[in-house]
């Protein structure tokens, strides 16, 4: 039988699956949570946190963070507005584009999949004391920042980010040590590849 990975010792793949298995069991708990919260299965849920994180986003912004195509975007954007959990509104300054917002009723759903998400990361992350979660998360903001591409990378890593919760965003502040200002791009005018 042909073997998939090298078997090479000191190669640091023990390391390398160990993490990887980690961060996938992690990942797949994290996505099973919060879709269980949500309105339904799918991206609804990341797309109510995003909405809770960045208010005001674009359908094409929101596309990009959520991993769907334009299309399949504003059918989600329909169901969630027939269910009354987003609203659509007309944009300050770009009459083409709708800025999306939830409503208090989305806010209470964005709520309890942000909940689930982060009792998830509680619980996995319980057996750490408060030094060995110091050097995870700082080892985790370096390897953000490095593995960060660009803007419209930014909306899918920070989709179920707790906005409250990241005061300090070191994606945000990544982004704007490259001259990218998150802030001001909500809206879609500015290309998400940059």
């Amino acid at each position: 039988m042909h073997r998939a990975h090298i078997d090479t010792a000191m190669n640091g793949s023990r390391e390398r699956n160990i993490f990887g298995a980690f961060a996938l069991m992690i990942s797949d708990d994290i996505v099973r949570a919060s879709s269980s919260r949500a309105p339904e299965a799918g991206p609804a849920g990341s797309a109510l946190a995003l909405l809770a994180h960045k208010p005001g986003i674009s359908i094409r912004m929101l596309a990009v963070g959520v991993g769907l195509s334009h299309a399949g975007t504003v059918r989600l954007v329909d169901r969630l507005v027939s269910e009354g959990l987003i609203e659509r509104r007309g944009h300050s300054t770009d009459g083409r584009t709708r800025s999306l917002f939830l409503t208090s009723l989305g806010k209470t759903a964005s709520d309890e999949v942000l909940e689930s998400r982060d009792q998830v990361l509680a619980e996995g992350l319980s057996v750490l004391d408060a030094a060995e979660m110091k050097i995870l998360c700082d080892i985790a903001e370096r390897v953000l920042r490095s593995r960060l591409e660009n803007l419209a990378q930014s909306y899918r890593i920070c989709r179920l980010c707790c906005y409250e919760g990241c005061t300090n965003c070191p994606v945000d502040d990544e982004l704007y040590k490259r001259g990218i200002d998150r802030t001001n791009s909500i809206s879609g005018s500015v290309d998400p590849q940059s």
